[in-house]
């Protein structure tokens, strides 16, 4: 039973990510870039916060 339920979970959850995450490479490559941006713009603003507390 456990595993049934398991198994439906994981396909249920492979499906909605299927659905979201872009199908084609040229989309995964510009998230993909998006999100290294937002990580190195948020990197720069905590060094900014730690140098201006120094």
């Amino acid at each position: 039973m456990a595993v049934a339920v398991l198994g439906i979970v994981v396909l249920g959850v492979r499906g909605v990510v299927r659905a979201i995450w872009p199908q084609s490479s040229a989309h995964r490559k510009e998230l993909l870039r998006e999100w290294q941006r937002q990580r190195e713009l948020e990197r720069e603003r905590q060094r900014r916060g730690i140098d201006s507390r120094e």
